[in-house]
C-alpha cells in the first residue's frame, strides 16, 4: 500500500508542478493574443491562468506536507474550477477568433475607403487584396497598393494576389473550432485526472490519520 501511496504522491507532485507550468502558458498566450481576440475573452483566459497557478500550490504543498486539510481545499478548488472549464465550453462563441479577425479586417477596410494603406498590414500578413477580392480597389477607382502583390512588387502582374483578405482569413482559422475542442477538454480531463488522484491520497491521508489516532 506504501509503494502505491507513494507513486500517488510523487505522480500527483509532478502533475501539480505541469499544472502550474500550464497556467504560466495559459496566461502567456492570453497577454500574447490580447488584441487578437476580445477584450473580456483574453481577460477569462488570463485569470484562468492565474487560477491554475494559485490552487497548484495547495496541491504541491499539500502533497509534500501529506496535510489532508490541503489536499482537501485543493480538491475543492479544482473541482470548482472544473465547473468553470465546463461552462466556459459551453458558454464560449465558436469560431471566436475567426470572427473576431474577420471583424477586424472589415472594420481596417473601411478605414482603408478613407485613409489609403489601413490595409497593407493585414494584406502582407495574409498575402490578399481587398476585402472580397482586388476587384474591390477597382471599384473604388484605386490601383491596387503594393502591399497586394508578392514582396511588394507589381511590376509583374502575376505577382497580384486576387483572393480577397476575407476569404484568406477565413481560410487560415479554419481549423480553429478543432484545434480549441482538443484544448478545452484536454484542460477538462487533466484537471478530472489531478482532481481524482488528490482524492485518493487526501482520503489515504486522512485514513491513516485516524488509525494512528487510536
Amino acid at each position: 500500500m506504501s509503494c502505491t501511496t507513494g507513486t500517488i504522491k510523487y505522480t500527483l507532485f509532478l502533475l501539480n508542478l505541469l499544472w502550474a507550468i500550464l497556467g504560466i502558458l495559459v496566461i502567456i498566450f492570453g497577454v500574447l493574443g490580447w488584441g487578437a481576440m476580445p477584450q473580456n475573452y483574453a481577460i477569462g483566459i488570463i485569470v484562468l491562468g492565474g487560477v491554475i497557478i494559485f490552487i497548484s500550490f495547495f496541491g504541491c504543498f499539500g502533497t509534500v506536507r501529506e496535510s489532508t486539510r490541503l489536499l482537501w481545499t485543493y480538491a475543492f478548488g479544482l473541482f470548482l474550477l472544473l465547473l468553470a472549464i465546463i461552462a466556459f465550453i459551453y458558454l464560449s462563441t465558436p469560431d471566436v477568433f475567426k470572427r473576431y479577425a474577420m471583424q477586424g479586417v472589415e472594420e481596417q477596410w473601411r478605414k482603408e475607403l478613407l485613409e489609403p494603406g489601413s490595409m497593407d498590414r493585414v494584406q502582407s500578413v495574409y498575402a490578399c487584396c481587398g476585402l472580397d477580392s482586388a476587384e474591390d480597389y477597382i471599384r473604388i477607382a484605386r490601383t491596387p497598393p503594393a502591399s497586394c502583390c508578392k514582396d511588394s512588387n507589381c511590376i509583374n502582374p502575376l505577382n497580384l494576389h486576387l483572393t480577397g483578405c476575407l476569404p484568406k482569413v477565413e481560410e487560415a482559422f479554419a481549423d480553429e473550432a478543432i484545434t480549441t475542442t482538443y484544448y478545452e477538454y484536454g484542460l477538462l480531463s487533466f484537471d478530472c485526472i489531478i482532481l481524482v488522484l488528490t482524492m485518493m491520497l487526501a482520503i489515504h491521508y486522512h485514513n491513516r490519520k485516524r488509525r494512528f489516532s487510536y
